[in-house]
């Protein structure tokens, strides 16, 4: 049977299966928003509590860790994490068993057979579930509910470093063709696991391993086909619910922003629904590959016995219900005036299509380019003087290995960079202001710290700040909270900012005058506590538009960008002329 037949028959299935499919979504659904999120929640919050912390961040992960109680509450957050995974992939494989091999079923009886495998995690097994959970991972989030799929990725800026080298470049990419390698090689680990009663979680990944060796290449083609005909039709319900819209508010300005309201709500609903179907199809899909008896079953039938609800009207009018509120909340939000936000746009080491990153020339290519700020990085030199560079060592830029602190000043400058087919030289930091004053650029300073810096380093930086009368004007930042300190005790004028690259939990508790989020951790309430405690807020580093975007929609105070120009223009498109389309599209 072509690939193509199959996936019909899974659509055959979805379709007489429908309305189970759409109880079961919302179950597990409603099951991780009321159950799963509050209790991790509540969880972390008793780790903040013994720990005496208010959030986590890199630089006091070890306290977490070395608090016994801590680290307890810590393993029993993973513990239900990973259980919560097993049982919503699970969930759509056992259900699917079932419909297929034509036994009378309940939701009973789907919890039943999942639930005889939870002594697995009880045990060290629980660990190797959450290793092949994370070696699997560009497959497993496909279709997860939102609330745990949202952050798994590896944070944007890590993966933007390692492409700046040709070493870096090598290293992501195969990483990644290793990780989608292995993530064929144990797609079946959970069907295996679940279906066969007596087999462990070792066995399964090991049983995983050996079916799919040779049949990569037709699972990577049902997963192509599957996901392609998914984005197609949700492409396509999306433009038949929009063209409405795009007839009615031309012609009927008052009626439309309720009829635009009514949209974005539908929407939201069919995508809400539609992962759940998306994961449904490809466990059914995916069973089929591993017991290829069943696809030789007599048709599906719709099982004539209530599944979830007895009575339809509960399922039916809370979701009626969550319309009406969804509906409301849309409506007001689409209705509500926009203006173009505050955020400044930082240009991160300057522009660096322009020029060399932290030259003088990608300084200049960020002026033209309408950036607010350049973003530039300061190191220490052998003889204590202040250069612009951000490696440790030479070797990324130039052909050379030393490290910063093995050359002076004058020996670097005479140091030619060369990146993206530019070149320029090697700046001292008072150079890179001067030519800042003359461009009109404001800058954001950051103290980059190796471990060879002598503690005069602070003062001189504040010294030529001070020199070229920009201290009030100018922004110094770092991830050394006692580096701000100091500068913000040697000049009160300055503005500081503290730098995290990793946080989990609330605004971190620091002296400085505003925060710097990596854009992995940046949500809503961080905003919301900056606001409420007098701070600044800004995110790093943000490139794709829908990131700027979301940004935006916070209205932070600062945006660190390699693309200033693409910042620049989202920025100005966030005005109150917008059409309604263009808003519901925004809001989804």
């Amino acid at each position: 049977m072509s690939l193509w037949l199959k996936f019909k028959e899974r659509f055959i299935n979805l379709r007489n299966y429908f309305p189970i499919y759409f109880q079961s979504v919302f179950f597990l659904r409603l099951l991780q928003v009321i159950v799963v999120l509050p209790l991790l929640s509540y969880l972390f919050i008793q780790v903040l509590k013994v720990t005496g912390l208010t959030s986590i961040t890199e630089s006091n992960l070890m306290v977490a860790i070395q608090n016994p109680l801590a680290l307890v509450v810590i393993a029993l957050i993973g513990l239900i994490t990973v259980f919560f995974i097993y049982y919503e992939q699970a969930y759509y494989v056992v259900l699917a068993y079932l419909q297929r091999s034509h036994q009378d079923y309940h939701l009973r009886t789907v919890l039943r057979k999942i639930h005889r495998k939870a002594r697995y995690f009880l045990s060290f097994q629980s660990l190797l579930f959450l290793l092949y959970f994370v070696l699997i991972l560009p497959i497993a989030s496909l279709g997860m509910s939102a609330g745990l799929a949202d952050n798994l990725y590896l944070p944007h800026f890590i993966g933007d470093e390692l492409v700046k080298s040709t070493q870096g470049f090598f290293i992501y990419f195969g990483s990644l063709l290793v990780l989608f390698y292995l993530s064929l090689r144990l797609i079946y680990t959970v069907i295996f696991f679940v279906i066969e009663e007596e087999l462990s979680i070792f066995g399964a990944i090991k049983k995983s391993w050996q079916y799919t060796k040779g049949k990569c290449l037709k699972t990577i083609g049902f997963l192509v086909i599957t996901l392609g005909i998914y984005a197609l039709m949700i492409g396509l319900v999306t433009a038949t619910l929009l063209l409405p819209l795009i007839v009615i508010e031309p012609l009927f300005s008052v009626g439309a922003p309720f009829v635009a309201g009514f949209i974005l709500t539908l929407l939201q609903i069919v995508l809400f629904f539609s992962f759940g179907f998306l994961q449904m199809v490809l466990a059914d899909g995916l069973l089929c590959f591993a017991y290829p008896k069943l696809k030789q079953a007599s048709p599906l039938q719709s099982t004539s016995k209530p599944f979830l609800f007895k009575r339809p009207f509960f399922f039916y009018g809370a979701l009626s219900l969550f319309f009406l509120i969804a509906f409301g909340a849309n409506t007001a939000s689409l209705t509500k005036i926009l203006y173009q936000p505050n955020t400044q746009i930082v240009a991160h080491r300057g522009y660096m299509a322009g020029g060399v990153e932290n030259t003088i020339s990608a300084l200049q290519a960020a002026a033209k380019q309408g950036a607010d700020y350049v973003e530039m990085d300061v190191l220490e030199t052998k003889d204590h003087q202040l250069v612009v560079f951000h490696d440790r060592t030479l070797s990324r830029l130039t052909n050379r290995q030393e490290s910063i602190n093995e050359l002076t000043l004058a020996e670097l400058q005479e140091i030619t960079v060369h990146s993206g087919g530019f070149e320029d030289r090697i700046p001292s930091f008072e150079e890179y202001v001067q030519a800042a004053i003359t461009a009109e650029m404001k800058l954001v300073v950051e103290l980059k710290y190796y471990g060879w810096e002598s503690p005069e380093m602070e003062a001189n930086v504040v010294k030529i700040l001070q020199k070229y009368n920009v201290t009030q004007s100018y922004l110094v930042q770092s991830l050394k909270e006692e580096s701000i300190v100091k500068v913000k005790a040697l000049d009160p004028n300055i503005r500081t900012g503290y730098l995290v690259a990793f946080n989990i939990g609330n605004l971190p508790a620091t002296s400085a005058d505003f925060v710097v989020i990596e854009e992995f951790s940046l949500n809503e309430r961080l905003v919301e506590q900056a606001r409420q405690v007098g701070k600044g807020i800004m995110t790093w580093t943000v490139n794709e538009e829908d990131l700027v975007r979301r940004a935006l929609r916070l209205n932070i105070d600062g945006i660190i960008t390699n693309e200033p120009s693409q910042a620049k223009r989202v920025r100005q498109s966030f005005e109150e002329n917008r059409t309604l389309v263009e808003r519901v599209k925004e809001l989804l």
